[in-house]
């Protein structure tokens, strides 16, 4: 995660403040060892200096010292304990070391000492982290009041209402806000395409997760099973490293069509798009880290789409279509999408990995006689609703155990919050797994039984993955896209008994479907199979494709 540290500058001219100058246009030019030898120029003269001091911790944290880091923050805060950016700073520095408890309460402390954008800032981080998305949202509102077109705020408060049950109508109203504060506000101008409606076409894609990353495992089908008829233009919009497998992959299929947009500005983007005349360029990040909605709202393309990296819609009227599904995206809730819904047969797609896994596995109820449900999406999508839903269903289901795997789980906060919130269940049935490799994860969910979905956001390559590894799961169906993916991919599989609507129903069926682990292990022999040759996999490109030329025919009239 990156941090948006904040350098203290000096506020005087003698010795100790022409040291600290030094040290500060170094480290704001990037040059860290010279910012630490100016750092301790400084630091000689007065050992006692915070300003020095804290800035020297934050050059630790961006060198990856981060015991180091968090030590010497806080011996600034003993040098001066009512300096507000100190404390956001130690927020941000114990927010990188997982200690969440910590990151809050100076969080709070900064915002305590002096109420302002830099300090709201850490706090509604630290608020999303900690599982508490809701106290994050009214203070990026805050920022954006005083700070429209803050470009951390911005797209983070539309991204952070994923992480909510809040409906597309409330979605559309933050993501409208965010177009007015940030879009391109210039003149247009026109595409000379060819609009011949038969001709090979030229697809370029956004991103920043041309790389190892769960996004790419989503959108690689889509974007490398195509035939002759599509010419394929891969835009990466941050820096990728060579010796990444998934990178290689990528660069051999685009060959001479790769671009690397990552250092240019959004005029120099969309000039190259044009230059390249793309036809059709497609979003694969919205809101998230590496999305570049603003170069997508100067219409560098004739027609635009946003689909499966962030499938969950952008609020860009310059965005022409959003590929999604009738599940994800009903007909009642269309007229929330700045975009045209396109129906693909699922959201979502899948690329399965490169390594030998088996997909079929034998039910842990079996050896361990007793039922051990798992939960392995990001621990953010949690909110406290749904482990009550978890902590209910273990009522029902008398000696069953849930494992928690995710890198969150590493946080000692995460387990507290979960004990917590779950306080009536014995803390010897709550199981928390720290991250492992790609491959062991995978593995790992074959462990459990029978898998429960995050509220309010539901799991999105997990999900793909658990059908993979052949793992039974249930759902419930969200109040927006984002925590539909899941009712998505098993109503394309034929699954939609998993799909749960309410709260109690999905609490019920959970305990249903274990309290007959015959039908579970049956499952476990075919889920495998069922899920490639469901619509999901089988022939998505064959279908983005017949969606591109549709698209384009209606385009050339």
């Amino acid at each position: 995660m990156s941090m948006p540290y904040v350098i203290i500058p000096p506020t005087g001219s003698d010795p100790v403040d022409e040291w600290l100058k030094l040290g500060v246009t170094a480290h704001s030019q990037g040059n860290l060892p010279l910012a630490q030898q100016h750092y301790g120029q400084a630091l000689r003269i007065d050992p006692n200096n915070a300003a020095a001091t804290q800035n020297l911790a934050v050059l630790y944290a961006q060198s990856n010292l981060l015991m180091e880091a968090l030590s010497t923050v806080e011996r600034a805060t003993m040098f001066d304990g009512k300096m507000a950016l100190l404390y956001t700073n130690m927020a941000y520095i114990a927010l990188q070391c997982e200690r969440i408890e910590e990151s809050l309460a100076a969080a709070k402390m900064a915002v305590q000492l002096e109420a302002n954008a830099h300090t709201k800032l850490a706090l509604a981080m630290v608020y999303t982290t900690a599982g508490m998305p809701e106290l994050s949202v009214p203070l990026y509102e805050q920022i954006l009041a005083e700070q429209p077109t803050h470009p951390v705020a911005g797209p983070n408060i539309c991204f952070i209402q994923t992480l909510m049950p809040c409906t597309p109508k409330e979605l559309r109203e933050k993501r409208d806000l965010w177009r007015h504060n940030f879009g391109y506000k210039g003149v247009v101008a026109p595409h000379m395409n060819d609009k011949n409606p038969s001709r090979p076409l030229r697809i370029g894609y956004v991103s920043g997760d041309f790389k190892t990353h769960s996004a790419a495992m989503i959108f690689k089908p889509a974007v490398m099973q195509q035939s002759e008829g599509i010419h394929a233009y891969l835009y990466s919009t941050l820096p990728v490293a060579d010796t990444d497998a998934t990178t290689v992959e990528f660069k051999a299929f685009a060959g001479e069509r790769w671009r690397d947009i990552s250092a240019m500005s959004d005029e120099q983007a969309d000039a190259l798009i044009r230059q390249d005349k793309i036809d059709i360029l497609v979003d694969l990040a919205g809101h998230t880290n590496g999305g570049r909605l603003v170069l997508f709202t100067r219409k560098p393309a004739p027609i635009q789409v946003t689909a499966w990296g962030f499938a969950h819609g952008t609020g860009c009227p310059e965005i022409d279509y959003f590929f999604a599904d009738p599940i994800a995206v009903p007909a009642h809730e269309r007229e929330h999408y700045a975009e045209k819904i396109y129906d693909l047969p699922c959201i979502v797609s899948y690329a399965k990995p490169a390594y030998d896994l088996k997909g079929i596995s034998k039910l842990p109820y079996w050896a361990n006689d007793y039922v051990t449900f798992g939960t392995y999406a990001r621990y953010e999508k949690m909110n406290d609703e749904c482990l009550r839903m978890f902590a209910e269903i273990l009522k029902q289901v008398p000696g069953s155990k849930l494992q928690f795997k995710d890198h969150g789980c590493r946080r000692p906060y995460s387990v507290k919050r979960t004990r917590a919130v779950m306080s009536d269940i014995d803390p010897n049935r709550l199981l928390f797994s720290m991250a492992t490799s790609h491959p062991e994860h995978m593995q790992s969910y074959q462990q459990a039984d029978l898998i429960l979905d995050p509220y309010p956001h539901s799991g999105g390559v997990v999900c793909l993955e658990q059908m993979y590894m052949g793992t039974p799961m249930v759902t419930r169906y969200g109040t927006q896209a984002a925590g539909r993916t899941s009712s998505s991919v098993l109503t394309a599989l034929g699954k939609e008994e998993w799909v749960a609507r309410t709260h109690e129903e999905y609490v019920e069926k959970a305990v249903k479907m274990v309290s007959n682990p015959a039908t579970l292990a049956k499952c476990r022999k075919t889920l495998r199979e069922e899920f490639m040759a469901s619509p999901v996999v089988k022939e998505y490109g064959a279908h983005v494709e017949k969606a591109y030329r549709t698209i384009w025919e209606a385009h050339c009239g």
